[in-house]
This record gives C-alpha cells, sequence and structure tokens, in this order.
C-alpha cells in the first residue's frame, strides 16, 4: 500500500467551500477532487499556472461531482508528477485526509491513470480508498462497484500500464530503427554538425563535418596514433591550436580533457553508430580510417595501468536469483588461463560474506539455457488458447456496447458545441453581445470541447487495444519456448520480466520459478471453468473475477516494462 505522508494538505479549499462545508445537511455526498499533469512542461503551457489540462480536468469533476448530487469540499493537485510512481505529495495528503477524518464519499478524478498508471499501486490505492469508506469515481470511464465496473477499472488500469511502458517501447524501437539505417541518434560529437535540409517540401535532419573543427579532430587522432603524445599534451596543443566545444550554446569555450579522451575511443568518427551496446555502420561521413584507429586503440590499451573492474549487462539480471539464499545473482566476465573469455553469474551476498550461502560461479550459458528449456513448461494447448479467446470476445461485449455508446454521446456533445460556437461568433458579428461575454462563453466551449474530445478518444480506443493485447498475450503462450529463443537480449529481458516475478538457480538448474501474478492467472488450471461460470451467471452480466484476471494479463503481457541493458 502507498506510504501515507504526513497531514499537511498540498491545497486548500477556499473559504466559500469550508463555509458550504459546515453548513452541509446530513447524508450529502461529500467528494474530493484529483487532479493531476504529468510533466512541467504541461504546467508551463499556458497563461494558467495550473496548467493546460488542470483547468478541463477540474471542471470535468466539478461536473461529474453536481451530476452525482455531490458537493466538493477539496481538491488535490499534483503538478508535473508521473503517475508511475505513488509517492506523489498531493496524492499522499489527499489518502491521509481519507484515512485520518474519514469525512469523505467519493473521490473524483478525471480518468483512471491520473491516479496510477502502474497496477500495483492502482490496487494499493483504491484499496486505501475504500478502506477509509470512500469510493472512486472517473468522469471518462464507467467504473463501479458492479461487477461489469470492476472489470472495466482492472481494464482500464492495464491499459494505462501497458500504455506508459508500451510508449517507452515504442521510442525505444524507433531508435532502434533509424540506428539499423546508420542515422545519428543524437546530437553528433565535436567534428560534425547536426543540420537541416530542405528537399521538396520537407525537412531532413542529417550530418555533415564541421568544416572547422574536422581537421583538427583528424589531426589529434592521427598524432596520437604516433605514440608521440599524452592525453594531456594532446589536449594542450589543440587548445593552443584554438579548439572549442561544437557550435551552439557554448560555442567558443576550449574544449576540454576528457573531451579529448572520449574523441579517442568514439567509433562514430570511424562511421559507426551505437544503439545499447549494438553498432551499425552509420550515414555520415568517417573522419578516420580503421588502420590510424586500431594503432589508437593499442596504444590506449598499454597506456592503461592494470584493468578497471567493469561492470557487464546481461538480459538475466534482475530475473534471477541465487537458488540457496535468494539474493541477487549478478553478472561478470573474465579472462581465462588460455586467454579466453569466461562468462558466469555468482552471487552477491556469496561474494560480500553477507551469509553462508556457499554457491559457486554458474556457467552463464548452462543457466541461460536451462531458462530456455523450461519455457516448454508454459505451453498452452492451441485448444485452450482459442476458448479463452472466445471467452475474451464475449466478456468484452458489454464493455464494446458501453464505448459505443459513449462515442455517439460525445459526438452529439461536440456537434452541439460546435454549433454553439457558431452561433456566438454570429452573436459577436452583430454587436449584440458584450465582449466579456463572447470572451468568457468562448472558454466555456473550449473547456467543454477539449473534454468532450478527450473523453472520444478514449472511448474509442480502449476496446480494440485490450482486445489487441489480450490475443498478443494469448498468442505468445502458443510457443513460449520458441518465442523466447528467436528474440534478442533486450527483448529476452522484457519477455522474462512479464512472465516471472523470479527465477531461482543451483548448479542443477532451476530450482524454483515464480510467475508472475498474470501469467500465473492464466495457466491456472480452473481459470476456463470458472470463466464458463462467470459468463453463465446473468448477475454478473458475463463479467467476473476470472475476466479481470484474464484481462490483466493482456494489458500486461504485450511488452513489458522497458528498461536498458
Amino acid at each position: 500500500m502507498p506510504e501515507i505522508a504526513s497531514p499537511s494538505r498540498s491545497s486548500a479549499a477556499s473559504p466559500a467551500v469550508r463555509a458550504t462545508e459546515r453548513t452541509n445537511t446530513e447524508g450529502t455526498l461529500r467528494a474530493v477532487i484529483y487532479l493531476r499533469v504529468s510533466t512541467m512542461g504541461q504546467v508551463n503551457t499556458d497563461y494558467d499556472t495550473d496548467g493546460f489540462s488542470i483547468a478541463a480536468q477540474r471542471d470535468a469533476c466539478r461536473k461529474k461531482a453536481e451530476s452525482m448530487g455531490a458537493v466538493v469540499v477539496d481538491e488535490y493537485v499534483d503538478k508535473g508528477e508521473s503517475a508511475r510512481k505513488a509517492d506523489r505529495p498531493a496524492l499522499q495528503t489527499m489518502l491521509h485526509r481519507l484515512t485520518e477524518e474519514r469525512d469523505i464519499h467519493l473521490v473524483i478524478t478525471f480518468k483512471v491513470d491520473r491516479i496510477a498508471r502502474n497496477r500495483d499501486d492502482d490496487v494499493a490505492i483504491n484499496i486505501a480508498i475504500r478502506q477509509a469508506g470512500a469510493r472512486l469515481v472517473s468522469v471518462s470511464e464507467n467504473i463501479d462497484e458492479t461487477p461489469s465496473g470492476k472489470l472495466l477499472h482492472a481494464l482500464m488500469s492495464g491499459v494505462a500500464e501497458f500504455y506508459s511502458a508500451n510508449l517507452s517501447h515504442e521510442v525505444s524501437k524507433k531508435m532502434a530503427e533509424k540506428a539499423k539505417k546508420g542515422g545519428t541518434l543524437t546530437r553528433a560529437p565535436v567534428g560534425y554538425m547536426n543540420v537541416r535540409d530542405h528537399l521538396e517540401d520537407r525537412e531532413v535532419r542529417t550530418v555533415a563535418i564541421d568544416p572547422d573543427r574536422a581537421p583538427l579532430v583528424i589531426w589529434a587522432i592521427e598524432a596520437y596514433a604516433t605514440g608521440n603524445y599524452t592525453i594531456s599534451q594532446l589536449h594542450d596543443e589543440l587548445v593552443a591550436r584554438g579548439m572549442t566545444t561544437r557550435a551552439g550554446a557554448k560555442a567558443g569555450k576550449p574544449i576540454g580533457r576528457s573531451q579529448v579522451a572520449q574523441m579517442l575511443t568514439n567509433r562514430y568518427y570511424l562511421g559507426y553508430v551505437t544503439h545499447k551496446g549494438i553498432e551499425y555502420p552509420g550515414r555520415h561521413e568517417p573522419l578516420i580510417d580503421p588502420v590510424t584507429w586500431a594503432r589508437v586503440q593499442a596504444i590506449l590499451d598499454g597506456n592503461r595501468q592494470g584493468e578497471k573492474q567493469r561492470k557487464f549487462p546481461h538480459y538475466l539480471k534482475g530475473t534471477i536469483v541465487c537458488g540457496r539464499c535468494g539474493s541477487r545473482l549478478s553478472f561478470s566476465r573474465s579472462r581465462g588461463r588460455h586467454g579466453g573469455l569466461y562468462d558466469y553469474f555468482f552471487c552477491l551476498a556469496h561474494q560480500m560474506k553477507r551469509n553462508d550461502c556457499d554457491l559457486p560461479n554458474l556457467t552463464a550459458y548452462e543457466v541461460e539455457d536451462a531458462i530456455e528449456a523450461y519455457y516448454e513448461r508454459l505451453h498452452l494447448p492451441a485448444d485452450r488458447a482459442d476458448r479463452l479467446r472466445e471467452l475474451v470476445d464475449e466478456a468484452l461485449v458489454t464493455h464494446t456496447a458501453h464505448a459505443r455508446a459513449e462515442q455517439k454521446r460525445q459526438d452529439r456533445r461536440i456537434q452541439k458545441l460546435t454549433r454553439e460556437t457558431d452561433k456566438l461568433l454570429q452573436l459577436h458579428y452583430t454587436g449584440d453581445f458584450p465582449v466579456d461575454v463572447i470572451v468568457a462563453e468562448q472558454q466555456r466551449i473550449r473547456r467543454e470541447m477539449d473534454e468532450a474530445i478527450n473523453a472520444r478518444e478514449a472511448a474509442s480506443a480502449d476496446t480494440d487495444e485490450i482486445r489487441t493485447n489480450l490475443n498478443a498475450a494469448l498468442k505468445r503462450l502458443d510457443n513460449p519456448k520458441a518465442t523466447y529463443g528467436d528474440l534478442g537480449p533486450v527483448a529476452r529481458k522484457h519477455m522474462n520480466q512479464a512472465f516471472f516475478d523470479y527465477i531461482a538457480v543451483d548448479l542443477e538448474g532451476i530450482t524454483q520459478a515464480k510467475l508472475s501474478d498474470s501469467y500465473a492467472a492464466i495457466l491456472a488450471d480452473d481459470l476456463i471453468p470458472r470463466l464458463e461460470k462467470e459468463l453463465s451467471n446473468p448477475d454478473l452480466h458475463g463479467l467476473g473475477r476470472g475476466s479481470r484476471e484474464l484481462a490483466m494479463v493482456g494489458a500486461e503481457g504485450l511488452e513489458p516494462p522497458t528498461s536498458a541493458l
């Protein structure tokens, strides 16, 4: 459960609201509003210091409270705070108030993902709200305490988490595609310039050689290849020759010694780009030939006094634990007696003598093979997967109907607001209305239009996304061993994180593998009977606990959280 903060409030209600609070008659629903924008950029995108979207959220939440016959007694605003974490100041203050004062019936937010984009946090926060005698209300989603409402809440929570993780994944995927095509992913190093060209009606961003600094970079690397310069001497000579940092905010500043050292090891000058440790031929023109580069590296290797301890990445780090003491396993690489490299895992607790663990080093490829083989146990027979897909489609019927109805409702609302806008302009042209009234009405219409468009967008996207995610998760289980075997290191890391909480390994292989809650649910022997029972129960309207579990699998199973190796 999220830690509850001290009782100081991030936002206090106005004196008028406080007066209303004191004079409420017994039995009136009392509500608080929770508002959030995720970046400071959103906070500073308008003259309104609350941020561009806070005002629209507030207006929508207050209208929702009014429609439910509730009085808003307070609001809590987190500005520039991500929903990936639960330790947001205003959220914690609100939870503390609910727990301590127990005077609130409703917690109203614009959308479920304003509260959390992490399913674990969503569950913990909602438990805290319910234990305080209140319930969560979303303006954009029809969540309530009915079975269908609970399912929708679970689906929205899962979709929010998937959206957050998938956004990161999509950015990473686009970066990888650009690297594969030889594109420069970041600002070009000294000696090059980021430029913009215009090709017909398109703007093309590319990299060109810096005519002022490139000759000095070439001289420096070739000079170091002779063995006649140390890095410090090379730096001094470059500064004497007028070498400055690349064009931009710090143009004119003499190059630093660390930049010279980086120049000698940056393979971009050799014509390569690197993404997540993988090197690709770049589209930019190299400054250095391979022979000169090899000489430079040989000199650098010879000048190093002893090899520094390095941390090596591996896609199993963070997933595997010691089968004897449960501590985390780390990865390292050593050079053997005959010059070859030896990759292995070791128990951190054993190495640091934190306990009496005696696990020896485990050969990396043996651990890798054992985990790949273990995926065979997770195979889901095709007939069972097909049946689960049928049950998923049936369970989503109610949600689909609601989403379509909501889209139509928002379409009518948008059309109505558009007519109001046209009529208002006509009144303005005739001069029948004061300017301040026109301005105020336009602001109101814009707020309501934003709310309607956002609500329609949410309704139109949810069903397809949920269905796609669920089907992708089930497809992954058709032949998980083959799927895992075809993946690269980063994708394997993602798949391990989605399927397992942890995998314990020892000399004999895997001693225990704890599946994540989602995949433990989908692989449970009694899932299909429970789903069939729920869907045959008219009181549940085809939606129940089993359906929620299956929906959560789909929401998280398409792509687990992205984390770089």
